[in-house]
């Protein structure tokens, strides 16, 4: 399997909305696997990009009212936020990080791209509150939206079954991994990739929703401080 191609059991469809061809563009939703090389989802949307034909959106959110919120791991996340969008820049894709100023800020944000999106791509996660937001998200979107694997070398489902001991997990592993080692995500995929021109986003969801401050991606702490964490 060619590096970048996305195994059948990584793959899942959250809802049953179609896919729009002639939506404006293909929204990657980046919820848990939040870098922009060896990722599943990213190499999922980017074969939407090219059997559509259509250019690329990657929406990456932070609430501020998450489980144990704090200054702390807010910063963390931030400063992903702020490799990301350095990695993005010179490239067609159009980066979106979005940060809630208060609790609730951010709701609609999600529904609001995917209304004029062709198809949404998220991260297939199976801890915190991921799963549940997936899920709801795939209740409101209008298109068809996808959760993709990328936690580890084993698909989650690629065992279909619970090991009630280490030895059995061990055993398992042994047989089955070998062939899933071949199947691995793009190191670099946006790499001399040709895009389409990044589009234009409804001026209502920008004014709703701006992108975050820049001043909080390069950690300036009295932007954190303003957030209401911790």
């Amino acid at each position: 399997m060619r590096p970048g191609a996305v195994p059948a059991e990584r793959l899942q469809a959250v809802n049953e909305a179609p896919v729009r061809p002639e939506g404006a563009f293909v929204l990657y939703w980046m919820v848990a696997h939040r870098r922009v090389g060896w990722n599943f989802a990213l190499d999922r949307a980017l074969e939407w990009v090219r059997e559509l034909d259509r250019p690329l959106v990657i929406l990456e959110a932070l609430a501020v009212d998450y489980p144990w919120a704090s200054a702390r791991l807010h910063r963390f996340v931030l400063d992903g936020m702020a490799d990301t969008a350095r990695r993005l820049a010179g490239t067609n894709v159009l980066y979106y990080p979005s940060v809630e100023p208060a609790p609730g800020a951010g709701r609609g944000l999600l529904a609001a791209l995917g209304a004029s999106a062709a198809v949404v791509v998220t991260d297939d996660f199976p801890a915190f509150v991921l799963p549940r937001l997936v899920a709801a998200a795939g209740r409101v979107l209008p298109v068809r939206l996808e959760a993709v694997d990328s936690n580890g070398l084993l698909p989650l489902r690629a065992a279909g079954r619970v090991f009630a001991t280490a030895h059995a997990f061990r055993r398992f592993l042994q047989r089955v991994l070998p062939r899933h080692l071949e199947e691995a995500p793009a190191p670099d995929p946006l790499r001399h990739r040709p895009l389409p021109a990044p589009p234009r986003l409804p001026a209502d969801v920008l004014r709703r929703w701006p992108p975050a401050d820049p001043a909080l991606l390069v950690g300036d702490p009295t932007a954190l401080a303003a957030l209401p964490v911790d």
